[in-house]
């Protein structure tokens, strides 16, 4: 009788042991819902645009993640700082969440967000002061100054400037495609449309580069060929070469320092 007595006390105080945890455990999480803002996306070192996207974690461990084209539906847990979201029992993302901080690694990439309303604003550091341009697969990066150029909330190729000057970066995916974009260089130097031709070799990434400039009927255009001489991509993204575009209503809106910025700090992932 006693040893049964003992027995069912000792069930008893498992019971309220656990009933303690999960009342514990459930206030610890409850303390972390809401909407937390994406602030960084990086993949293999190069920065995406994290504009737009966003994850909400729900008081019954659920989550609603956008960070897609469309909204999705996970599991979320958290043991001390560590971080784990599930989709039907399966691990998809693992990280950290601490003081309205969360960093998740997912699908090979580093998200970093803000709970809500916590996120720095504008001015309040330095971090800023640059924008990350990643084209086509992430196979190059352009940093440039944001004050001057405008981050593509599309994470797109096309660039502009307050002065009127527009450009965008492209990929050349064979050898036989820079021999002829090489070709139109010259052809432009000799063709009746053009004036104020201009041509000049440059170092870029380490790489040889040669850039035009001149005037046509639409303006002040600025061309520039980064050849790598082989194949920097992979299967699905081959790369041989980088042509950058820049146009605008002057000579110094497309040959600017701003602009030379830019062609100077292409830069290749390591």
């Amino acid at each position: 009788m006693k040893k049964s007595l003992v027995l069912s006390l000792c069930l008893l105080c498992a019971l309220v042991l656990c009933a303690c945890g999960d009342t514990a455990a459930s206030q610890n999480n409850t303390a972390y819902v809401g909407n937390y803002v994406c602030t960084g996306i990086t993949m293999d070192g190069l920065a995406m645009n994290p504009e737009g996207k966003w994850l909400e974690l729900h008081a019954d461990g659920t989550a609603t993640t956008f960070l897609t084209a469309a909204s999705n539906e996970a599991e979320w847990q958290l043991s001390g700082e560590a971080f784990t979201m599930t989709i039907a029992g399966k691990t998809v993302a693992t990280g950290t969440l601490q003081s309205n901080q969360l960093t998740l690694e997912m699908s090979g990439m580093e998200y970093t967000f803000a709970r809500e309303g916590t996120q720095p604003q504008e001015g309040d550091s330095d971090s800023g002061t640059y924008a990350t341009f990643t084209c086509y697969g992430g196979l190059y990066s352009v940093r440039y100054a944001s004050d001057v150029f405008q981050p593509d909330p599309a994470g797109l190729s096309d660039l502009y400037t307050d002065d009127g000057t527009k450009g965008w970066i492209t990929k050349l995916d064979s050898e036989e495609r820079v021999t002829e974009w090489l070709a139109s260089f010259d052809a432009k130097g000799t063709s009746e449309t053009v004036t104020d031709y201009q041509t000049r070799d440059l170092t870029v990434a380490g790489y040889s580069a040669r850039a035009i400039v001149y005037q046509d009927e639409t303006g002040w255009n600025s061309e520039v060929l980064v050849n790598f001489g082989k194949d920097l991509g992979n299967d699905t993204y081959p790369m041989y070469a980088a042509y950058l575009y820049f146009t605008g209503p002057t000579y110094l809106s497309v040959w600017s320092e701003d602009v030379q910025a830019i062609v100077n700090s292409l830069t290749l992932p390591q």
